[in-house]
């Protein structure tokens, strides 16, 4: 085969995505201004919108002129032109959320997990539930971009679970199970992707370095620097949740001992709330919470207890405010941020005391403080954050891979 036709091939497909990832950032822009912002020649740019448009991808708007000849057009992105669905997976809960080419949520569904977390049942659940959501939008399958899966632990860029203490999952090949499984493209995340829907509900966030600080299920942390999210040599950055807090405390998923995962996540506050109502301790906690109860339900629970003044409910609240404090001190001397976000469902009821905590112990734990200008702020991308940011990963890549 001619190898000039290959490398042509591939330099088309390139200007596609590139002038796809153009459409994606600035929105609706005319034919020559593609040509200014590519440096590409008039007759090339017509030949890539051509294709696109034969692709379903764009979609062309006529202005209105009072000049004589061809009316100017405005080119976009058509946003049912494919489609990407974003998959989170956690203890609890399957959540699946149906995406446009804009990466706009149409639809979501959230299948409850029993207390089997084993690879197996939890798979036969997404198989069946991620072709009943393409069937039901009567979606055809050429039209799906890629399905991605964002996951609490530690996975390789191959899609090899390799960790993830809140499922207990060790050495699971996801990736694999999935693409012998779909004809489409998978590709699998950490959490970390949670960052991204968070920018993209507040754009002004991207300039910043940010470090975001997420207590729910487990306790994990996220990088942005200059821009750019940081994942580390073996792409484990940001394990806070795994610091040494107590040696030959709590047993963590991990394996290790005295973990801040271990003491301060939803189902390490579920475990200490159970073990001292056994112990009969005094609380209005005890009228609400029973064998049943999750961890993010007592968490809500506690959030009302802590409103009427419970003395023992206080008291928990505090025993997570002082190693959130020590913690978020720990953080920014390492990682000198500028943004501090608060995420996850143990944090967010809390924030405003948590916040003031917060900045009251890097008064006296943080280096240079008073020099230091950070903004603690509550996240907002909502409970669609991973799915969100998880597709917004996919279409990133789609757009910007060779």
């Amino acid at each position: 085969m001619d190898k000039n036709a290959i490398d042509s091939r591939s330099a088309g497909r390139r200007n596609e995505k590139m002038v796809l990832a153009l459409l994606e950032k600035h929105g609706p822009i005319s034919q020559s201004r593609i040509c200014q912002l590519t440096r590409l020649g008039s007759s090339t740019v017509s030949t890539i919108v051509s294709r696109l448009r034969e692709k379903d991808l764009i979609q062309e708007h006529p202005l209105p002129s009072g000049k004589r000849g061809a009316k100017p057009v405005l080119i976009r992105i058509n946003p049912l032109g494919c489609y990407i669905i974003g998959v989170e997976i956690n203890p609890n809960t399957i959540r699946l959320g149906l995406f446009d080419f804009h990466c706009e949520l149409i639809e979501q569904i959230a299948i409850p997990l029993g207390n089997d977390h084993s690879f197996d049942p939890v798979m036969g659940l997404l198989e069946i539930n991620l072709r009943g959501l393409v069937s039901k939008k009567m979606i055809p399958p050429e039209k799906i971009l890629g399905i991605g899966i964002t996951l609490s632990g530690s996975v390789t860029p191959a899609g090899l679970v390799e960790l993830s203490s809140p499922l207990g999952w060790k050495m699971v090949p996801l990736k694999q199970r999935l693409m012998e499984t779909f004809n489409w493209p998978i590709e699998l995340h950490s959490n970390k992707v949670r960052l991204l829907a968070e920018i993209r509900s507040q754009p002004a966030l991207q300039s910043k370095n940010i470090f975001y600080f997420n207590i729910a299920d487990g306790v994990g942390s996220t990088l942005l620097i200059d821009g750019r999210l940081i994942h580390g040599a073996t792409r484990r950055i940001g394990e806070l949740g795994h610091m040494t807090v107590i040696p030959n405390g709590p047993l963590c998923g991990c394996g290790h001992r005295g973990c801040l995962e271990a003491l301060i996540s939803g189902p390490a506050i579920l475990q200490k709330i159970n073990a001292d109502l056994a112990d009969g301790r005094q609380t209005i906690l005890r009228r609400w919470m029973d064998q049943q109860t999750k961890p993010e339900q007592s968490l809500e629970f506690l959030r009302q207890a802590v409103e009427q003044r419970d003395r023992y409910a206080l008291s928990v609240l505090d025993f997570i405010m002082e190693h959130l404090c020590r913690a978020a001190s720990i953080a920014v001397n390492l990682f000198d941020p500028d943004v501090l976000i608060l995420a996850g469902y143990v944090s967010q009821p809390f924030f405003s005391y948590l916040a003031e905590q917060i900045r009251n112990d890097f008064a006296d734990h943080v280096y240079d403080w008073h020099s230091r200008k950070i903004e603690i702020l509550p996240s907002r991308a909502g409970k669609e954050a991973l799915i969100r940011g998880v597709a917004q990963a996919v279409l990133q890549n789609a757009l910007t891979s060779a």
